[in-house]
């Protein structure tokens, strides 16, 4: 089995060889968003029944225009006085192949072109490649004016000049994480080396006492040989958004769990997976740049670092909840059991696929908690997002 895309490892390589060991965050980095050969970042297929996994919707329409109700019932919420007319921002961070903004755009323009008339549509997005592919997808909603812009990253927006709902949809789970792993004498963490023509993997010292402080605050302790994955970048990214945030929702929806259950002794060898052509492995240091990788989300630490930039949790809810609580049940009226419209909606709120392993965590900021369809059935209690007091801030 190949090694990876050549010029990806040869760069690889020649810094391990020059600077030694790197984390297996900036390893992940660079086969993910490497901007020449990164598996992000160049052509091709990587979502759906050609790619090498699929997303929600990807699925069925249905999804992303459940999304749109949920949105627009946030937009009635965050509405003060005189705010009727007022821009409501929709940011979609990591669009993916633009599937999500095509539905949830077309069916406002379909069902309340009132609304679409006040929504501006911006999509973050670090691929040009993913970029050329959605605007192709979104290209009849650009032709009929719909203010939908692009940008690299959300760093050109000042502190709290955003009203609206910043949505993600698997994003965080391809953030680059740190991998550690507890010894008896305490926290090591795995660095990527290369021996042999092949990467290996190096236990040392953590880079920063950032990764030992994480687990205090979440007063957890993994159990002697057990591995696990730290994503410091999604921590970054919460802090970002919620500054950015003046009066609104965050809305993250990913496969993850509270910090509990991630870091359960049960996960004595973490999550981290590896996705290419619909097959599943634990193989990172093959097919290097040709295949995703991806570790599950840590839900507890999102609401923590939220709070810390006024973001409080509104809900913390699974998708099959989540669905059902917006009224997808109607939507399957008057089709064929048989029919593949039945089975893909049925596939969204499966209880052992899509239904329960994927979450969404809501976030408000400025405005009072609203009450919410999607979170009308609330299988988690918010305080399964606390962490235990005294808190280790790091």
């Amino acid at each position: 089995m190949s090694l990876g895309h050549p010029e990806l490892v040869s760069k690889l390589v020649a810094r391990i060889e020059r600077d030694g060991p790197i984390t297996f965050a900036d390893f992940m980095e660079t086969a993910l968003y490497d901007p020449d050969f990164g598996y992000y970042t160049t052509p091709g297929s990587r979502i759906g029944p050609d790619g090498d996994y699929y997303t929600s919707p990807d699925v069925n329409p249905i999804f992303a225009e459940m999304i749109g109700k949920q949105l627009a019932q946030v937009a009635e919420a965050i509405e003060g006085p005189g705010d009727a007319s007022e821009d409501f921002t929709i940011v979609e961070m990591g669009a993916g192949k633009g599937l999500l903004g095509r539905h949830l755009l077309n069916a406002y323009r379909r069902g309340n072109p009132a609304f679409l008339s006040r929504v501006r549509y911006l999509i973050a997005e670090r691929s040009a490649a993913m970029i050329a592919e959605q605007q192709c997808r979104l290209r009849s909603l650009l032709q009929d004016s719909v203010p939908i812009t692009w940008a690299s990253d959300l760093s050109h927006l000042p502190a709290e000049s955003l009203t609206g709902v910043i949505l993600s949809n698997e994003l965080v789970d391809a953030f680059p994480v740190h991998r550690v792993v507890m010894r008896p004498l305490g926290l090591r963490e795995i660095y990527v080396g290369w021996a042999q023509d092949r990467f290996i993997e190096i236990e040392a010292p953590p880079f920063s006492l950032t990764l030992e402080s994480y687990f205090k605050r979440l007063g957890i302790n993994l159990e002697d040989g057990q591995r696990a994955e730290v994503n410091l970048q999604a921590l970054e990214w919460m802090r970002q958004i919620g500054a950015i945030l003046r009066r609104g929702l965050v809305l993250t929806i990913d496969y993850g769990h509270t910090a509990a259950d991630l870091f359960a002794p049960t996960r004595k060898t973490g999550t981290l997976l590896c996705y290419h052509q619909h097959t599943v492995s634990d193989t990172p240091y093959l097919r290097v740049g040709q295949q995703d990788l991806t570790a599950h989300v840590d839900f507890t630490s999102l609401a923590l670092t939220g709070r810390e930039v006024g973001l409080e949790v509104t809900g913390f809810t699974n998708q099959l909840h989540f669905l059902m609580g917006l009224g997808i049940e109607s939507a399957f009226a008057g089709l064929d059991p048989e029919s593949p419209e039945f089975d893909g909606m049925r596939h969204l709120l499966r209880p052992e696929g899509m239904g329960t392993t994927y979450k969404i965590l809501v976030q408000h900021k400025g405005m009072p908690a609203p009450q919410l369809d999607g979170l009308k059935s609330r299988p988690y209690f918010t305080d399964a997002l606390s962490a235990p007091s005294p808190m280790v801030v790091p």
